[in-house]
């Protein structure tokens, strides 16, 4: 059963609402921000003349969006497969197929590896509409295999990596699929082109319950409210000082093109919490947005991340839960302890559950990374025995990174084989347990719960070498002996990283300390490898082939990922040490496009050889090929989903998310005919006000609501005319009033 999630309420931030006030309607019958049959004035309830809401003219209204809007000249917003051929589509073979997508040919490099195409539909044929993926095979003989139904929304379709050159071609049943959005192995082949937002410098953007895409914003102010997105892709997103109100911690503002550093050093000023100076990072946080963006919230605790329920589909008992604290036992309110069965997490944050109260057990991670994460039933391992949950502010990261603290590699993450380093403006530091000592007390638990923008924790540093890293210590290199401090890192809350293990103990060593783990229930959420190629004798073979090298990696990477069904990480890897500087940079060149294409590999880093062959930087700290090569390596997204709940090596199931989003206009401000008060008939008294106040209006009162400055609804009936609001605390409300807008001030 699907959720349906209705806004029932919208809240207006304007103090004084004139008629120079415009709501979204919906009218138009299109999501487009500058269709102006979208919108109609509060006072008359009419649309507003058509060019008075134009991308990069001024706008001279105060505008309330309520619904989810694209701000594009594109009157309807998506095109047809039809429409893109030829170009991003060719003529198909026939009249069953009568379109195809050119994914791979024979003379691609790397045309062997995974494919997978992402189309956004927005719009089928009555009828429906198929595709199908055809390939050749390591004979060079076409395979047709049957065909697949499309539907409305993000389709992914994928073919998995081969170790032999091939042609892949995607073909579709009609040209009357309507899209707005394709990509290629993560690499964007069409979105819906976006506008700038102009508004008059006193005009103010107030955003409820929704998401705006947008090219840019110039001039006034936004007003982000609970449940309110805005999402910018200019690199100078933000202009003629425009201010950006951050009324909510459940908002953002991303900035897709502008990396943190630069948000710090020319944007910080624009931004705006109530009652609060901007403080990075004490009230507002500047978290990645994958390889060259940056999402920013407010991180004052205003509205729950995390709603969950003691019945299934969010029935029953209620209780919010926040960030900064851990919820177990007793200490998880409403009595829900051992009682949850249904839970809604907010976007942009990641849930961990178990049934201990330590967090170690059965447990699971949950990441609503762009959607809500709405689980209307629980799998039977945690129905009703949850004890423990941490939420966590979630991170975008990209999946290339580097091992060691490396600068000017235009990656968004790194580690330091220790849990001592700390994230900066562009980069995320995972941290690693070593070995013993960094997992064998609380205090370890506590550093790691501290740090900033950390979502993961990095396993111990090749425990399987008796003689040398972490397996030489306090007898790390027993399997039962490791397994025992790593569950201290579930107490963490964070996703965790197996031990990375040398070349060949991935399939012995790892494989056992796995399997114990499973039994009993520690959890694994990613396998992290190294690989050097040492197999293939590199001491001897210094002008190795690279494609025999990058084949051999292929292979491993197959096995290991049929082995465990789980992601993995690449911690360390390169062509090895013993050979030359020029193997090392092809065997780069065929890697890096590889694993950037693979689902299942979510992050990777290079480690530079000891012996000065393949590193980054020269003598004189000057990129070297090889480092130009990383560096200029576009990196796609580590998890790219838009919500994500599993495998781990304790149950391989994935939660379906039931969230699914709906703009009820009617029940916002109505967009039909409103009733009009002469707000010279309508008195408030007093105000400001303590305890009691008196409404006296001419007109009967036919509805009537109560909001605080963050779109909070309050309940509040209205007795002989009067409203007591004794329980208040001190600040600026608003009464919606037969749909006028009144200011009180509470002392």
């Amino acid at each position: 059963m699907k959720k349906i999630l209705i806004f029932s309420c919208f809240f207006i931030f304007q103090l004084q609402i004139s008629s120079q006030s415009l709501t979204w309607s919906g009218a138009g019958g299109d999501n487009n921000f500058f269709n102006e049959l979208n919108w109609f004035d509060t006072a008359t309830g009419q649309s507003p003349e058509t060019g008075s809401i134009d991308p990069f003219e001024a706008i001279n209204f105060d505008l309330n969006l309520t619904c989810n809007a694209v701000a594009s000249s594109i009157s309807v917003l998506g095109v047809s497969i039809s429409s893109q051929s030829p170009g991003i589509f060719n003529p198909g073979p026939n009249e069953i197929w009568p379109f195809v997508f050119n994914a791979a040919s024979l003379e691609d490099d790397n045309s062997g590896a995974q494919q997978t195409l992402k189309i956004n539909i927005i719009s089928l044929p009555d009828d429906g509409a198929n595709f199908r993926i055809i390939r050749t095979v390591a004979n060079g003989n076409w395979y047709f295999p049957n065909s697949t139904s499309l539907s409305l929304g993000l389709n992914t379709l994928s073919i998995p990596s081969v170790d032999y050159n091939r042609s892949v071609k995607i073909q579709f049943s009609t040209g009357d699929i309507t899209f707005d959005h394709i990509s290629l192995n993560n690499e964007l082949i069409y979105t819906t082109p976006l506008e700038s937002i102009v508004l008059q410098s006193n005009k103010n953007l107030n955003i409820s319950n929704s998401t705006l895409e947008a090219l840019s914003i110039s001039g006034g102010e936004v007003n982000l409210a609970e449940n309110s997105y805005l999402n910018l892709t200019d690199e100078e997103p933000l202009n003629n000082s425009v201010q950006i109100n951050f009324n909510n911690n459940i908002s953002w503002l991303r900035l897709e093109n502008v990396k943190p550093n630069i948000v710090f050093e020319d944007y910080l000023n624009q931004f705006n919490i109530p009652n609060l100076i901007v403080d990075y990072p004490e009230n507002i946080r500047l978290d990645n947005y994958y390889d060259k963006g940056t999402l920013i919230r407010s991180d004052i605790q205003i509205s729950a991340p995390l709603v969950a329920y003691d019945q299934n589909n969010f029935n029953g008992q209620s209780a919010n839960f926040y960030l900064n604290d851990i919820y177990s036992g007793n200490t998880i309110p409403n009595g829900l302890n051992n009682s949850i069965k249904s839970f809604i997490l907010k976007k942009g944050y990641m849930l961990t559950v178990s049934n201990n109260e330590d967090g170690t057990g059965k447990s699971k991670v949950f990441i609503a990374s762009e959607d809500d994460l709405h689980v209307s039933f629980l799998p039977d391992y945690l129905d009703s025995i949850i004890s423990y949950l941490r939420i966590i502010p979630w991170n975008w990261i990209s999946k290339k990174g580097t091992s060691g603290d490396v600068y000017g590699i235009n990656n968004s993450w790194f580690y330091r084989w220790n849990n001592q380093g700390v994230s900066d403006l562009n980069r995320e530091c995972t941290p690693m347990s070593w070995g013993y000592g960094g997992a064998n007390d609380d205090s370890d638990i506590e550093l790691y719960i501290s740090k900033y923008k950390t979502t993961h924790i990095l396993g111990f540093n090749e425990p399987d070498d008796c003689n040398g890293q972490s397996g030489q210590y306090n007898n790390m290199c027993d399997v039962e002996t490791a397994l025992d401090v790593y569950e201290n890192l579930m107490k963490t809350g964070l996703r965790l990283v197996s031990p990375a293990c040398r070349q060949n103990s991935v399939f012995n060593w790892l494989d056992s300390f796995n399997n114990l783990a499973v039994q009993n229930d520690i959890r694994i959420d990613v396998i992290a490898l190294h690989w050097y190629d040492w197999n293939s004798d590199p001491q001897n073979s210094p002008n190795a082939d690279p494609l025999s090298i990058f084949n051999r990696f292929k292979s491993y990477l197959n096995q290991v990922f049929d082995n465990y069904g789980l992601p993995i990480w690449i911690t360390e890897f390169n062509a090895n040490k013993y050979r030359t500087t020029e193997v090392n940079h092809q065997f780069m060149a065929l890697a890096l496009p590889y694993l950037e294409s693979l689902d299942y590999v979510e992050r990777y880093s290079w480690f530079e050889p000891v012996s000065g062959v393949a590193d980054f930087f020269d003598s004189d700290m000057e990129l070297t090929d090889i480092g130009i090569l990383y560096n200029t390596q576009f990196s796609t997204p580590s998890i790219p989903e838009n919500s994500y709940t599993g495998p781990d090596n304790l149950n391989t199931m994935s939660i379906e998310n039931n969230y699914e989003y709906l703009c009820d206009t009617e029940n916002t401000l109505s967009a039909y005919e409103p009733i009009i008060i002469d707000s010279t008939n309508v008195i408030i008294t007093p105000n400001p006000a303590s305890n009691l106040i008196k409404i006296i209006s001419n007109n009967p009162i036919i509805n009537f609501s109560l909001y605080d400055m963050y779109g909070n609804k309050i309940e509040k009936e209205i007795i002989d005319s009067s409203i007591n609001i004794g329980d208040l605390t001190t600040g600026i409300y608003l009464i919606n009033l037969n749909n006028n807008q009144l200011k009180l001030i509470k002392k």
